[in-house]
């Protein structure tokens, strides 16, 4: 524990290195203000503007913006028609806002451990698991099941679905970590599920302050999306939700998509520094494929106690927090000896910041700090 002494002398000249930061620059604040001046302050036509330049960016027909990534989840849901009579299958590590959202349609949601040396489950079991949910049907029932293929943390999640989909499973993409990422079968961005999400919260790849998007290749389903969000064509006696997403909110988004790729190329350099931190450790993360993960977020499972590994970052004025501050076991109170490696990592596993306005300088603050947790 040297280095925190070291550390706490040098403290008085170093400023704190935060958790997070949103990746602003002027750019954007002005294309608000405008938005502001013109009084541009409902959902138009820049969000309109937003939505197609988004789907394009991507290779989807259809885009729909929304306020929130529960919004986006909830409409998602409702779009693959989730009722009381559907299990939805997603990771014990999957967004919170994933398990909210499909209980608000009434699914029921079943929770697959993670692979104790990934942030994912491991494909074979999770296509095991899918499979054997979709022959719980019977009766000649129709197959009434969604499957969440979630790239938590900026890591890419290889799950072979086109089984599933021929099963009768749906599938939906949640490719928040992944946004403007494409792999060898360009299925990364978004075109992976018959619908896929991306939220825009403040610390994601692409920020609106808050807010989602929408895909799909479907024209039929983006209708049925579009009748339940406020704004789009309603039938008398519809039901309709306000998760509309505000022009000056777009105007942040149309800025950060045009710069998504400076964004991404920093973060991966930062990531690669860490990467290679680790390995001079006995600290553990699950990141394997540099080229493709990009780092939303930058777990380390620690091989120390976690009380202890928060103080001793405080004490280095390093901004670091827990990876997963409610895994989904938790929050519905499901035994924790049944999901052992999600339950590891809620216990274990911390976030180093990774955000792009970190100077070179804090990154190797960071990096040294970690090869001093021993």
């Amino acid at each position: 524990m040297a280095s925190v002494g070291l550390y706490k002398n040098e403290n008085k000249s170093r400023t704190r290195i935060e958790a997070h930061r949103p990746t602003l620059s002027k750019q954007e604040l002005e294309s608000v203000l405008d938005c502001l001046i013109e009084d541009r302050l409902g959902s138009g036509t820049v969000t309109r503007r937003f939505e197609r330049t988004f789907a394009q960016a991507c290779g989807s027909r259809h885009a729909l913006a929304v306020n929130s990534l529960g919004a986006a989840y909830h409409l998602a849901f409702l779009g693959l028609g989730a009722g009381p009579n559907t299990r939805v299958l997603m990771s014990a590590l999957a967004p919170v806002a994933a398990c909210d959202a499909a209980r608000y349609t009434g699914a029921r949601v079943e929770l697959i451990d993670v692979d104790r040396e990934s942030f994912h489950p491991a494909p074979d079991l999770y296509q095991e698991r899918a499979k054997a949910l979709l022959a719980e049907s019977g009766d000649g029932a129709e197959p009434d099941l969604v499957c969440l293929v979630d790239h938590s943390f900026g890591s890419f999640f290889r799950l072979p679905v086109e089984e599933l989909r021929a099963r009768g499973a749906r599938i939906l993409e949640d490719f928040t970590g992944l946004v403007g990422t494409q792999v060898e079968d360009s299925e990364a961005s978004g075109r992976l599920g018959q619908v896929s999400v991306c939220g825009f919260s403040e610390y994601d790849l692409i920020t609106t302050g808050n807010g989602g998007m929408i895909l799909t290749g479907d024209s039929r389903t983006h209708g049925q999306m579009q009748a339940l969000r406020y704004g789009g064509p309603r039938e008398k006696g519809s039901l309709a939700y306000d998760y509309r997403l505000e022009d000056f909110q777009a105007a942040m988004g149309l800025d950060q998509l045009s710069r998504l790729g400076v964004t991404l190329a920093r973060r991966k350099r930062i990531g690669v520094k860490y990467l290679e931190t680790v390995r001079s450790t006995r600290h553990v993360t699950h990141f394997r494929e540099p080229e493709i993960d990009c780092y939303l977020q930058f777990p380390v499972i620690l091989n120390k106690n976690m009380d202890e590994a928060l103080r001793y970052f405080a004490a280095l004025q390093i901004g670091v927090e827990r990876s997963a501050e409610m895994p989904l076991h938790h929050l519905l109170d499901l035994p924790r000896l049944e999901y052992p490696n999600a339950e590891r990592f809620y216990q274990r596993a911390l976030n180093l910041p990774i955000y792009p306005s970190l100077t070179a300088n804090n990154v190797e603050r960071v990096a040294s700090a970690l090869r001093g947790l021993i």
